[in-house]
């Protein structure tokens, strides 16, 4: 029992260290980064009508794995499903973290050992063992004008 506790309590560490994305604008969008697709991305499952959703999206499972984002969002909670809108991307393959920052203080709560007391998500509904979703899971691929992907949070 002691055992699983401590990998429950690690991968949840890894999943805080992972899903935890920082931007200073709502709109953040990487130089020379650019093209003609667009993805819409709807986000269901949100409980608590407050705070603001944080999302990264990546185009490499490097950047995914370290933090690289190529757009980042800020969206205001106003209702149980929020919406969120990259646009002017190159084709390609694309994963999403994001989590509901509750409290609205900028990075995702936890409690004394760690474990996320805010609710989070990945791209595909794709879930992590033993730490975040794998990119192989979470990755998804658009190539045309528009793209819609759905997320439930957790």
């Amino acid at each position: 029992m002691k055992r699983e506790l401590r990998n429950i309590m690690m991968t949840m560490l890894l999943v805080t260290a992972s899903a935890t994305p920082v931007y200073a604008t709502e709109n953040y969008v990487k130089e020379g980064v650019s093209g003609t697709s667009n993805i819409t991305v709807t986000l269901t499952g949100i409980k608590d009508i407050k705070g603001i959703v944080q999302a990264g999206l990546y185009s490499s499972e490097d950047g995914y794995k370290n933090g690289g984002s190529v757009r980042g969002a800020r969206v205001e909670v106003k209702a149980d499903t929020v919406t969120i809108n990259y646009s002017d991307l190159p084709d390609g393959e694309y994963a999403i973290k994001l989590f509901h920052d509750v409290d609205g203080d900028g990075k995702m709560a936890t409690n004394l050992f760690g474990i996320p007391t805010e609710p989070f998500a990945f791209s595909n509904n794709a879930v992590g063992k033993m730490g975040p979703a794998k990119w192989v899971d979470a990755k998804f691929t658009i190539s045309g004008a528009k793209t819609a992907h759905a997320i439930t949070l957790n």
